[in-house]
């Protein structure tokens, strides 16, 4: 009999046991009703903060809004009718329990509400997805930051979730005209290798000296491209064949020189790609262009007073760009294009760029979508802004993008700041590089822009840079906002160039990364790499 008993109570606790493993739960049970419309509604979020943050609750509403939204399966309410149901109600404090309240009034499936808090330089984000109609636990996001931009990231997330909780998949952006936008953060997207943790990639040797720039073209005219960087004052040229860097030319320029910026372009449109270099000696723009020509580098431009850069225009292909240095050794006046007269480059007209616009930091496309050319540059201060043709900027960047070390020093110009003793000389920092490319094939273009991280305070003669990223950015809901970026790298990243380096068929993201230190003196020395990504 015991036995027995035993026996029995054995099978009763194993059976007991499978249905509370394999019985579905009272949530998972529930499936989801095909041609049902969702209803989310979004509480404002608290700010708790000294500063005013209004203009975070607003973003943070239509990234929400515009991310959740999925046409035919979710729709957001009206923030109107969200604030009509709150001023009825009055509520001494906005918890779970007045949130599922609001809901139910204005007959929403879900209902999202959170804070911000700001103390210092650091800012929290405490967000919840709270169920009305089904039976689910509620979805947190909790993160916090020295900065806007993860936070912004992580509702980004957020939303992703919230679509996933409520449908079963990713939402993505409701915009019917145009069903292939790209959302504000994909953490999920693929781009051939891109992920949320970053690029994967290769490096090449270290090198004994600082590269200052990089750029990539088919410079000996042999149909395949080269890799060329640039330190203070030598050219190298490489070949690359997705493996090793091998040295195919070292150009050299002598110590007085001081090169600021490297293009590597066929702007004459002759088969061989020009390297076009920057550079100042003795406070004065000596700047020249070099081409191959049977079998070695000529320079078809010498001592060219003027800052050289390459613009990528949309229409035209790649343009010389000429601007003066003022009579304070400034970059100023108008930007001209250069052309090509018989065996030499010339100026030509002056381009249509708003007044007061600098050659560096620039580039032009249709950022927006609209089929409209739009000015994206990025100012003093590094915060990137696009520019309408009369000059005026009609959206800047919150965050602080480039950065760089890369500078010359002029006489002309002296620091009011010094009334006794003789003045340090100006210095004059040279803003990076800007690219705008359709990368995934969907017909809307994305800004590639890097990120350079100060190690110390930034003092106005001496900057000190310890890690950096790059970042691929695209237009939604009115602003540019994070798509993907690299993973954060130990050192400067003084330049990148997205081009086929390998000659694959493919574009690389090529990154030339510097051991952070302080530089900005001519001749300075240090160590550096170049980093290949593999995006498809």
């Amino acid at each position: 009999m015991k036995l027995k008993r035993k026996l029995f109570l054995f099978l009763s606790l194993n059976l007991i046991l499978y249905l509370f493993l394999f019985s579905p739960s009272p949530s998972s049970a529930q499936p989801k009703e095909p041609g049902k419309v969702y209803k989310v509604a979004i509480l404002p979020f608290l700010i708790h903060s000294q500063e005013n943050l209004d203009y975070l609750r607003e973003g943070i509403n239509d990234i929400l809004t515009s991310r959740i939204t999925v046409e035919g399966r979710i729709i957001v309410i009206e923030r109107t009718v969200v604030e009509r149901a709150l001023w009825e109600m009055r509520p001494m404090r906005l918890d779970e329990t007045v949130a599922k309240e609001a809901g139910t009034r204005i007959g929403a499936d879900y209902v999202v509400l959170g804070s911000i808090t700001k103390i210092g330089n650091y800012i929290s984000l405490d967000a919840r997805l709270i169920s009305i109609t089904e039976d689910k636990p509620p979805l947190g996001a909790y993160t916090q930051h020295k900065g806007i931009d993860d936070v912004m990231t992580k509702i980004g997330d957020f939303a992703q979730d919230i679509g996933f909780r409520i449908i079963g998949r990713r939402a993505t952006t409701a915009r019917p005209s145009d069903s292939r936008h790209p959302s504000i953060i994909q953490p999920g997207r693929e781009i051939g290798r891109v992920g949320p943790e970053g690029l994967g990639f290769k490096k090449s040797q270290t090198f004994n000296f600082e590269i200052k720039g990089l750029d990539i073209g088919d410079v000996d005219g042999d149909k395949k491209n080269e890799v060329v960087v640039m330190d203070h004052h030598n050219i190298y040229v490489f070949k690359y064949d997705g493996d090793k860097l091998s040295l195919f030319r070292k150009i050299e320029a002598g110590h007085q020189h001081n090169f600021l910026t490297l293009d590597v372009a066929d702007v004459n449109r002759n088969g061989y790609a020009e390297i076009i270099v920057t550079s100042v000696v003795e406070d004065n723009l000596q700047s020249f262009i070099v081409e191959y020509e049977q079998g070695e580098f000529r320079t078809i431009t010498r001592k060219g007073g003027w800052f050289f850069r390459v613009l990528e225009h949309p229409k035209d292909g790649p343009v010389l760009m000429g601007q003066q240095m003022g009579s304070d050794g400034l970059i100023s006046g108008a930007i001209y294009k250069f052309v090509w007269k018989k065996n030499s480059f010339e100026k030509g007209p002056k381009m249509g760029f708003p007044k007061e616009t600098s050659i560096f930091g620039l580039a032009m496309g249709d950022i927006r979508g609209e089929g409209k050319l739009d000015v994206l540059a990025l100012d003093e201060s590094g915060r990137l802004k696009i520019v309408s043709g009369d000059g005026k900027s009609f959206w800047t960047s919150r965050a602080i993008f480039g950065g760089t070390n890369n500078s010359y020093d002029t006489k002309k110009k002296k620091d009011p700041v010094y009334r006794a003793g003789s003045a340090p000389d100006w210095r004059v920092f040279i803003p990076g590089r800007i690219l705008i490319k359709d990368l995934d094939g969907d017909g809307l273009n994305e800004v590639i822009v890097n990120k350079n991280h100060a190690s110390l305070g930034l003092l106005e003669r001496a900057k000190s840079f310890n890690a950096g990223e790059v970042y691929n950015l695209v237009w939604d809901a009115g602003n540019l906002t994070t798509n993907w970026k690299t993973r954060e790298l130990d050192g400067y990243i003084s330049d990148f160039q997205l081009k086929d380096a390998d000659n694959d068929g493919n574009e690389e993201l090529v990154v030339a990364v510097t051991e952070s230190h302080a530089s900005g003196a001519m001749g300075g020395t240090g160590a550096s790499m170049i980093l290949f990504f593999k995006l498809f």
